[in-house]
């Protein structure tokens, strides 16, 4: 059985590891995305998403996996880490323009199949649905956001930006 809590709270770029600062313009750089994202965050988000396992043997097990969100009038950035160590080699970041976001619920991991029921969003999660910057296929995940006053005045921010860039596009 697993435990999981989330902490949340805002952040500005300069509090990023610089591990991790690097590797998203490193990364901007290689999708393809024609300036650095960090100089253009509008908005910044830490999610600490802790995990205890109990194990038969040996006691409990914890790790801690951080998720930091950065807002820009056109993407998001998502970056995924172990919340124990700056300088991850097992980090991974996407980026997601905010004009091909959706918010929907998740169908495959939202559906009970025996039941042919919904489910509700799990708590502290947001489903994201986006083509990432150089993927040619569309995803859904579930962001660990939180769900303190940080996370939900960046939340808001999401989707004013993502209702913003829609209707500048014409949407």
């Amino acid at each position: 059985m697993a435990e999981r809590s989330t902490t949340s709270r805002a952040i500005a770029v300069g509090q990023l590891p610089a591990a991790t600062a690097a590797f998203i313009s490193e990364q901007g750089a290689v999708r393809g995305l024609f300036r650095d994202p960090l100089a253009e965050v509008t908005h910044a988000l830490r999610t600490d998403e802790t995990t205890t396992r109990r194990r038969l043997f040996g006691g409990a097990k914890t790790s801690v996996r951080t998720v930091e969100m950065l807002l820009t009038p056109d993407l998001l950035v998502v970056s995924y880490r172990d919340g124990t160590v700056d300088e991850d080699l097992a980090a991974q970041v996407s980026f997601h323009r905010l004009n091909q976001i959706e918010f929907a619920p998740l169908p495959s991991e939202l559906l009970d199949r025996a039941a042919g029921a919904k489910l509700a969003v799990p708590a502290g999660l947001m489903p994201l649905t986006s083509t990432p910057v150089g993927s040619t296929q569309r995803g859904s995940r579930m962001v660990p956001l939180g769900d303190g006053p940080d996370a939900a005045r960046f939340r808001e921010a999401l989707l004013a930006a993502t209702e913003r860039t829609r209707r500048g596009a014409g949407a």
